[in-house]
């Protein structure tokens, strides 16, 4: 496992493009009540998307890890998505897939680590604490049950607070794709833990 981890590592520092994160919140926006009819209709939408693919730009920074890379996601369900990180300017990439029997972490050098717990893994060979289970429906715009959430001037989900293992994180959706009203640019970060997430989606397929 630390032989993996530090490959992963080697491949996140040396090969990755960088990126300027701007990790402050918008301030002074403007929302909706949650029972305006355009957005409970585009809840509905959205709820029924349950299969969708989406490309982009991914960039985080934690205490102890800081990386920039193209994505591209792919969603089944709950137990079988994929993530995959790569930089445009070499061949380096990294598989991040999600099975019935657990999480498989991959790169093209032929390094694979495989666990049944997928939290630990991803800490343990990435660094990354990142709920990828919730990630799928905070990528899309559809906010918990339980969260606390806000609909901007859009009619789009503007915001949330979402609690989750002691922690709580934040998302703030700061424009959409006007031909389909997804998100394209979000920010992700958790407070308690300094971790901040900043995703750019150039393509979505559902």
């Amino acid at each position: 496992m630390k032989t993996l981890k530090f490959l992963t590592a080697l491949f996140i520092t040396a090969v990755l493009t960088a990126c300027t994160l701007d990790a402050d919140r918008p301030t002074n926006v403007q929302y909706l009540d949650k029972t305006d009819a355009a957005w409970q209709q585009h809840l509905k939408k959205i709820e029924k998307i349950q299969q969708y693919r989406a490309k982009g730009q991914i960039g985080y920074i934690s205490p102890t890890e800081r990386f920039s890379s193209r994505f591209e996601w792919q969603y089944q369900n709950s137990q079988s998505y994929t993530l995959k990180l790569y930089s445009l300017i070499s061949k380096s990439t990294l598989l991040i897939e999600m099975q019935p029997q657990g999480m498989t972490i991959s790169d093209n050098n032929g390094n694979r680590q495989s666990a049944r717990n997928a939290k630990l893994l991803l800490q343990e060979m990435i660094g990354m604490d990142i709920p990828l289970e919730h990630l799928a429906y905070w990528l899309k715009g559809q906010p918990a049950v339980n969260s606390d959430y806000k609909v901007g001037i859009n009619h789009l989900l503007g915001t949330f607070n979402y609690p989750l293992e002691g922690s709580t994180w934040t998302a703030d959706y700061l424009t959409y794709h006007v031909e389909n009203s997804m998100p394209e640019n979000i920010l992700l970060k958790n407070q308690n833990t300094a971790q901040t997430l900043k995703i750019r989606v150039d393509e979505w397929v559902f």
